[in-house]
């Protein structure tokens, strides 16, 4: 990556994001189930695996680690003791990382942007979830295609929660981006550059066309 930054989100499995081999239980409701950072805290075995290969990656490279579907403070620092033991397991084995890793969680819950002042503090950034933050405020479940006429992408309470996590994050210093697919929607472009969002995650073919439209603003 010559020295490009690449943020990987730890397992992100449960709900739309199906992995058979897991053998997870059934669930009625999965997409508020055992999932992402929920299924690698009550398995830790499989955490530490996936924490373990990222930090030795991060001795060759500018790496940062990203936590998804966090609701509280509680979970962040459980995730934060979960490092650290695999941190003090490298270090004994003088197996080299990068001590200075960015970590940052997933904003995709309302409970996590009305939290995100609690939050802030205990990570270096944040990064807004739109799919699944859209999903939960308005109680669509963004698999049936059947509520589709119910769905407002642009809904004020989605661009409410984003601009609080934004000014919470800035607060505290730290940045703040978007991922999924209100990221790539340039309507909402200057909206997020007025909120202060410092980074927009899109798709490729996208990239161009984002370009051009932040270069149309006159932000002030």
């Amino acid at each position: 990556m010559n020295g490009r930054k690449i943020i990987f989100r730890t397992l992100d499995i449960g709900a739309d994001k199906n992995a058979p081999y897991f053998d997870l239980p059934k669930e009625d409701n999965p997409a508020l189930g055992l999932r992402a950072v929920r299924l690698c805290l009550v398995r830790p075995d499989l955490f530490k695996t996936q924490l373990r290969a990222l930090l030795r990656a991060s001795a060759f490279g500018n790496v940062s680690i990203m936590y998804p579907m966090i609701t509280s403070a509680a979970e962040v620092l459980q995730v934060k003791k979960v490092v650290e033991e695999v941190k003090a397991q490298l270090r004994a084995e003088q197996i080299p990382f990068d001590e200075q890793l960015e970590t940052g969680i997933m904003i995709e819950t309302p409970a996590a942007a009305l939290v995100s002042d609690e939050l802030a503090p205990l990570v270096d950034f944040f990064s807004v979830g739109t799919n699944d933050l859209t999903q939960y405020t308005c109680a669509l479940d963004r698999q049936n295609q059947s509520l589709d006429r119910f769905l407002d992408v642009h809904h004020p309470a989605v661009l409410r929660l984003i601009e609080m996590a934004a000014q919470n994050a800035h607060a505290a210093g730290k940045w703040i981006g978007i991922c999924g697919e209100l990221g790539g929607d340039l309507e909402l472009t200057e909206s997020f550059l007025r909120m202060g969002i410092d980074e927009l995650s899109v798709s490729a073919p996208k990239v161009l066309m984002l370009r051009q439209k932040i270069q149309s603003l006159d932000i002030k």
